[in-house]
């Protein structure tokens, strides 16, 4: 039986400003990137040479835009406040390795089986995430490299398959993505897509008391890799704590 305090939720900050904003320019400059993309690797050889010219402009202009973002989200990974930082992306607490089982026997079960709340990144998802930087990294280095050699031999170049091949890893991870949060928010209900506009995930307060506990313990690990608990109060703190009622 739920209790009553579920029938109210809270509305926890977890996303920061720069790391939404980041998530949604990146996910535009990559829309640019796949349709101008799918559009040159299908269409290529039959375009006129003025109307492939403008689909390379907008994959290009598409790329350093996604390139600039990336550094900036590289950067915040080290800079940012704790959800945003690479401790939240690797399974380093107990309660981080714990989600990441839980996560992985969901999955198995087909979303029957039951995810602890977690803050911010799933553990499970986090190794993902990290190697998404790596991918990008290297299909970025490839856009540039290809953008530098004349358009006769960059066709012709094993950088291309690589780049094609970078394409349609970048294109696998975005379904997949995709798919998954949507199903997480239908199982857990914790405003995964929301939280990604207005910063807030959704608790009721049973959830939100248990997640206090595994704070606790992410703040005593980061503080012993840190050597200080500067700048990690934030992970227990209310602040900005909103309390609504749920509506069944």
């Amino acid at each position: 039986m739920k209790s009553t305090t579920d029938n109210r939720y809270i509305l926890h900050p977890v996303w920061d400003p720069l790391l939404r904003a980041l998530h949604w320019w990146m996910a535009l400059a990559m829309m640019a990137q796949f349709t101008s993309g799918a559009t040159l690797l299908a269409l290529g050889n039959d375009m006129s040479d003025t109307l492939m010219g403008k689909i390379d402009i907008i994959h290009y202009v598409g790329g350093y835009a996604f390139a600039a973002a990336l550094v900036v989200r590289i950067l915040w990974l080290f800079v940012g406040p704790p959800t945003a930082r690479w401790r939240d992306l690797l399974p380093l607490t107990s309660a981080q390795r714990r989600i990441w089982r839980e996560t992985l026997s969901c999955y198995l079960s087909g979303f029957r089986r039951p995810i602890s709340p977690y803050r911010g990144h799933n553990a499970f998802a986090g190794p993902a995430y990290l190697a998404f930087f790596l991918i990008a990294v290297a299909q970025i280095a490839l856009g540039i490299s290809l953008s530098l050699m004349p358009d006769s031999e960059a066709m012709n170049s094993p950088l291309m398959v690589m780049h094609e091949w970078g394409f349609f890893l970048l294109l696998a991870f975005v379904i997949v993505h995709v798919a998954l949060v949507i199903a997480h928010e239908v199982a857990g209900r914790h405003g995964l897509i929301s939280a990604m506009i207005h910063g807030h995930k959704g608790f009721t307060e049973s959830e939100h008391q248990a997640l206090h506990a595994d704070w606790d313990a992410a703040l005593g690990v980061q503080a012993d890799l840190s050597g200080g608990t500067k700048g990690l109060d934030d992970i227990t703190s209310n602040n900005g704590d909103i309390t609504k009622t749920r509506h069944e």
